[in-house]
């Protein structure tokens, strides 16, 4: 008799535990996302993402930052949904990460902070296998923290010192556990080097010693003179006296 009075009982108690395992089903990953998501960024929930439009966005505060500037990520619902759409309460969990818009790093890059008060998100060390199989890149993604339904959350992305092109985010949106949206991707976001602090090209001073060497030389001017014989007294002189000699002769001749 009393096994078939406990009967209810015991029945009882199973129906509210396969419910709250139900419950506990369909929502997000209290905890947040786990470190074996960053692969994928796929929740581990082992259902199908939605093929349809997601109904919530990435708002990136600039298409343009300099290297170093910090970028204000918004995660959002879409405008245009009325109040009773079942999706304009939010959603509950979600996963960012940033990557190279070129594809040739498949890797997550930079830095993520928070915004949003610290109970509404976390940051994540996701594996990164190219710098070692057991390495974590610091804060490379951000996931939540409860699986209440959120309309807006903000974090801040910090680029590394060395990147310059085009990156995206990339984040997935859980609004229940079998309503998922993976890998929603953001408008490119270009990131350039800062033109007030570009490096510059050291440059090497070399002085040259020029050495001037001063020939002298000295130039001798030659001035040619002209002497014009001048006729002197005494050769006047000589001439008269030889005429009057021969004068004398010629008279005494005649005398004779």
């Amino acid at each position: 008799m009393e096994s078939k009075r406990s009967f209810p009982f015991v029945a009882g108690c199973l129906v509210l535990l396969v419910i709250g395992c139900c419950r506990i089903s369909v929502d997000a990953t209290p905890s947040g996302a786990p470190p074996e998501a960053c692969a994928t960024m796929t929740p581990q929930h082992g259902v199908d993402w939605q093929r349809k439009d997601c109904p919530f966005e990435i708002i990136v505060e600039k298409s343009t930052i300099y290297v170093g500037e910090s970028l204000k990520i918004q995660l959002g619902i879409k405008s245009g949904l009325e109040a009773n759409d079942p999706f304009s309460r939010g959603f509950k969990g979600f996963m960012i990460m940033t990557f190279d818009a070129t594809g040739q790093n498949t890797e997550p890059i930079g830095i993520f902070d928070g915004t949003t008060p610290n109970s509404e998100i976390q940051t994540m060390d996701c594996p990164t296998p190219s710098k070692g199989p057991n390495y974590r890149a610091p804060k490379s993604g951000v996931t939540h923290t409860n699986n209440g339904f959120k309309k807006s959350v903000e974090v801040l992305w910090t680029p590394p010192a060395d990147l310059i092109g085009p990156i995206i985010i990339s984040a997935t949106f859980v609004h229940e556990k079998s309503i998922i949206w993976v890998k929603e991707t953001s408008s490119p976001v270009q990131i350039v080097p800062d033109p007030g602090t570009t490096p510059t090209v050291p440059t090497t001073t070399t002085e040259a010693t020029t050495s001037v060497s001063t020939t002298t030389t000295e130039a001798t001017t030659t001035i040619p003179t002209t002497t014009t014989p001048k006729p002197t007294t005494q050769g006047a002189a000589s001439s008269v006296a030889g005429w009057t000699l021969l004068l004398g002769v010629v008279t005494l001749s005649f005398l004779l």
